[in-house]
């Protein structure tokens, strides 16, 4: 009986694999055009730019010119172009705050160690590395993933099993390159409305048996296109690696938990459900966050700027290298000799240097310089009217060069020319920030999926002092992640410091006594970066601190005031918190506060009479 069950495990196993290699390859040949093109971008962009893809969407190098002579120098645009948009692009951080269910305490409390949990992570994990990564691969290719798994060897350790340590297990996040990913459908925009995802990439042998205890041949794989190579030396450097592939599949009626299969060799690593409810309301899905720098309608992979500026890159190289030849014919000549005036073989092979002296037949025509010829004046306006379609395009131009004219020497019209280059690209840049909401709402349904026992978390308020505070998965409710503040690339930290400065200069942050508070102050010094400057070296902020740690005390029992008090800063501490739990504080409790307030302004009063 046993011996039959294992048969037709074997054999449904079987067919499990032969199922997801066909599949694969079929996806692979439906997007074999998009990627042939995301390599071509990135060839252009390292400055390899004398590929082309062939009728058979193969990727070739273009032969040398007609003629020895002709240069194929490459003048990169590319790489600098990129290299600022990915500039501008990284100085996306936002503020990440979750969103209560409710307006119940708990649920407040719970939104707001979901908060710091997330940050603590995107600390702990050095998320910004990670989206950079990420921001690279959407901006050369067009689209790039994150893969948000739960993580059972992460974290810190609960207990010893058997000599082995077991951890508590911790979220991770990992960039993923668009060669990995290939979807069910390529008409689909959204990553949600794929029925499945397959994600293939090259691994070891090695760690394929120390993660799932199986045995695999390798193979030799070739590095973007993820195919078993014939020519055994074309994928040398991969000999020890075999293509692993993850099938994820959403619920259907036969299989309402979806299903995950991996297979890898010719053999199924994993088949079980989806593992992880990450999706809304609760529902298994994919563990993917996809970021495209440019959407495309009706297609799942974005598209790259790059894309765009190939055929100006390879009119610029034509432009310079036809240009430096004529240069090179002014700097060397070209001589009119008559037949067998000269030794020609002599002068072909030396030329003219310096202080060469020409023997010719006498009687003979004397050799001459052509004249009459000059770089023509097309060349350079093509190369400006070039460099200017590089700018339209990318969405990036030096604006350092554009003081040149005389319209733009005012500070204002620099200003406008640097948030014309920032709208350019406001898109991608909000695709940034949407991937960051995505990622974060994926990490807070994973802990309240996984989370065991209670997690330590380690975050930084405003003035970059680190707190601790504790976690458990059942105040983990609310997955309503939103962004603090505007995009970043809207205002500019130079802009946010001018504006600071000029709400200064107006009195706006001034108190009812034209005074600026002590706390006020040491935010704006903050913000300012002259934190150093700051008289109190923080003490307003310990003061808060401290008064709100009283509030809780105060409804226990009554407190009496101490001489270091700020009895400004506890009073409106303490009537904030009055204020925000009036109908939940009892009568007693109430008294207590409305006698402790009174001592702070009876105080307050005498200091300002003396």
């Amino acid at each position: 009986m046993q011996e039959e069950k294992q048969k037709e495990r074997e054999k449904f196993y079987e067919e499990v694999v032969e199922e997801v290699t066909l599949d694969f390859k079929t996806r692979q040949e439906r997007r074999l055009e998009q990627e042939r093109q995301w390599e071509l971008n990135v060839n252009f962009l390292n400055g390899n730019q004398y590929c082309q893809i062939n009728s058979k969407g193969e990727l070739y190098e273009k032969d040398a010119g007609e003629y020895y002579w002709q240069q194929r120098g490459v003048y990169n645009h590319l790489a600098p172009i990129m290299e600022t948009r990915l500039s501008k692009l990284s100085r996306i951080s936002p503020t990440i705050r979750v969103r209560p269910k409710t307006d119940d305490d708990t649920d407040v409390l719970g939104a707001d160690l979901g908060a710091k949990a997330i940050e603590g992570l995107f600390d702990q994990i050095n998320v910004k590395d990670i989206v950079k990564k990420v921001t690279l691969w959407s901006e050369s290719c067009g689209t790039g993933f994150y893969k948000i798994v739960w993580d059972n060897d992460a974290g810190g350790d609960v207990g010893v099993v058997n000599g082995k340590s077991i951890k508590q297990g911790d979220v991770r996040i990992y960039p993923v390159s668009p060669f990995e990913i290939f979807p069910d459908d390529l008409s689909k925009e959204n990553l949600e409305d794929c029925f499945s995802i397959i994600h293939a990439r090259s691994i070891s042998v090695r760690e394929i048996k120390e993660k799932y205890g199986v045995d695999v041949e390798p193979e030799s794989v070739e590095e973007f296109s993820l195919k078993v190579s014939k020519n055994y030396r074309k994928a040398e450097e991969k000999k020890d690696s075999v293509i692993v592939m993850e099938k994820y599949e959403k619920s259907t009626e036969k299989y309402p938990n979806g299903r995950l299969i991996t297979v890898a060799g010719g053999k199924v690593l994993y088949y079980g459900e989806l593992p992880y409810k990450n999706g809304e309301d609760g529902k298994r899905s994919f563990p993917f966050v996809k970021q495209v720098s440019i959407n495309v309608g009706g297609s799942f992979f974005g598209q790259s700027v790059i894309e765009r500026l190939i055929p100006i890159q390879r009119a610029y190289n034509a432009v310079k290298n036809r240009k430096h030849e004529f240069i090179n014919r002014l700097s060397t000549g070209i001589m009119m000799v008559e037949d067998g005036s000269l030794d020609i073989d002599d002068l072909e092979q030396d030329g003219l240097p310096p202080g060469k002296v020409l023997v010719y037949r006498q009687g003979g025509e004397k050799p001459e310089m052509m004249q009459g010829f000059n770089v023509p004046t097309e060349f350079n306006d093509e190369e400006e009217k070039l460099i200017s379609e590089f700018v339209i395009i990318s969405g990036v131009s030096d604006v350092a060069s554009s003081t040149k004219n005389n319209y733009t020497k005012s500070g204002t019209a620099l200003e406008i020319l640097v948030e014309q280059d920032n709208e350019r690209i406001l898109s991608s840049a909000e695709n940034v920030r949407n991937a960051y909401v995505e990622i974060a709402k994926k990490v807070i349904r994973l802990y309240a999926q996984f989370l065991a026992g209670v997690k330590m978390i380690r975050f930084r308020d405003d003035t970059d002092k680190t707190h601790v505070c504790y976690l458990d998965k059942k105040a983990v409710n609310s997955d309503d992640v939103y962004l603090m503040g505007e995009n970043e690339l809207l205002e500019s930290p130079a802009k946010k410091k001018e504006t600071l400065l000029a709400l200064y200069e107006k009195g706006l942050f001034n108190d009812e006594d034209g005074s600026i508070r002590a706390e006020v102050k040491e935010k704006l010094l903050s913000i300012l970066g002259f934190a150093d400057l700051d008289y109190q070296k923080g003490i307003s902020r310990l003061q808060t601190e401290k008064a709100q740690k009283e509030n809780v005390l105060i409804r226990k029992k009554g407190l009496p005031i101490e001489i270091i008090d700020d009895d400004k800063i506890h009073v409106e501490e303490h009537l904030r918190y009055v204020f925000s739990e009036y109908d939940e504080l009892e009568k007693e409790e109430k008294e207590r506060f409305f006698s402790h307030i009174e001592e702070h302004k009876n105080r307050n009063k005498i200091k300002k009479e003396v």
